[in-house]
Order: C-alpha cells, then structure tokens, then sequence
C-alpha cells in the first residue's frame, strides 16, 4: 500500500489561500487609494466623474478603463496590476506628503501669529470685570 503525504498537499492549499489574501489585500490598498487619488483630483462642484478620471490616469500613466474598474467593478477582479499599484501608492504617499507639509507649515503659521498677539496685547486694566473694588 502506497503511503500519500498529507502535509506536503496541506502546504500548497494554505499557500494558495495566503495568496488570494495577499490579492485581496493589495486590490483593497488599490481601490482606496484611488478612491482618496480621484477626491483630491476633484476640482469643484460641477467636475464630473469621467474627467476627473481621465486627468487621474494621464497623471499616473495607467489606464483610465482600469481605474474604471477599481471604482465600479472590484468584485469581479481577482488581482491588481503591478504597475498600477505602484503607480497609486506612490501619488498617495505623494498626497499625504504634501498634506503633511501644509498641516506643519499652517501650525508654523498659528503659532507665529499668537507669539505676536502675545506680544502686542496690554495687561487687563484694574477695575474691569466682576471682582473690581467698588467705590
């Protein structure tokens, strides 16, 4: 009687199922960083969705029927490109570096003006207020 090794046929099942959840974990990442990409690419009120997605994938250099496709029809993907990955994770780590920079330079910004306010402002004048001596 031939002896079959279980465990080697364990290996491979648990292997493939790592990988679909590293697929569904990268196409996730790709969806919402095109999804917070398309947002910041908005550019008023009456901009429409085609637009904004074509201005998107000529920036990236992907195509605009993929991004389609990340938006609308993510259920019927099974994967990310790579290039494309690659391309949305680099312009949103691009994005929340900018974000970055202009939360630091507005807080620079604040805590001048209040040093300067600081400054500027006069001690309160005695008899102002509730407790002031009374004549």
């Amino acid at each position: 009687m031939e002896r079959i090794d279980v465990r080697k046929n364990n290996f491979r099942k648990r292997k493939r199922v790592a990988g679909d959840e590293m697929r569904n974990i990268a196409l996730n990442e790709a969806k919402s960083w095109a999804e917070v990409l398309l947002d910041v690419e908005c550019q008023g009120r009456k901009d429409r969705e085609g637009p904004i997605r074509y201005r998107l994938a000529r920036k990236l250099g992907i195509p605009e029927s993929y991004l389609y496709r990340l938006q609308y029809k993510t259920n019927e993907m099974n994967d990310v490109r790579g290039s494309v990955y690659r391309a949305l994770m680099l312009a949103y780590e691009d994005v929340c570096r900018r974000n970055e920079e202009a939360a630091d330079g507005y807080r620079a910004e604040r805590l001048r003006l209040r040093k300067i306010n600081a400054v500027d402002r006069k001690p309160a004048e005695a008899g102002m207020g509730m407790d002031a001596p009374r004549d």
